[in-house]
């Protein structure tokens, strides 16, 4: 298990906060388990959760560790993460999962 992570901030600088300092944002991530398996999920702060997948802290993952987080996508809205997330755990979002790693994978 091996390859880059890139990790957006948890606390973005004050030109990225909304005015009113909430922000609405969100994630949908793909971690590849100690057992060649993917889990995918969302989430509001994807540092925060990466750590808590890599810690034991995610019922989900915590006797599949090491996880590495392979990929990820950044989303304005929570929902819009969720969709993404119900959408990548369909037959045709699997289809199109499986795809983009090969392509990653193959140069």
């Amino acid at each position: 298990m091996n390859g880059a992570v890139s990790f957006t901030p948890a606390n973005p600088p004050e030109a990225e906060k909304p005015l009113w300092g909430v922000e609405i944002k969100g994630f949908v991530y793909i971690l590849r388990c100690k057992d060649e398996r993917l889990y995918i999920g969302s989430t509001r702060d994807l540092e925060k959760r990466c750590k808590a997948h890599m810690m034991g802290r995610v019922k989900t993952t915590k006797g599949r560790r090491p996880v590495q987080l392979i990929y990820s996508e950044k989303f304005d809205d929570y929902s819009e993460a969720r969709k993404r997330e119900v959408y990548l755990k369909s037959g045709t979002g699997r289809e199109w999962l499986k795809a983009k790693l090969e392509r990653c994978q193959s140069g």
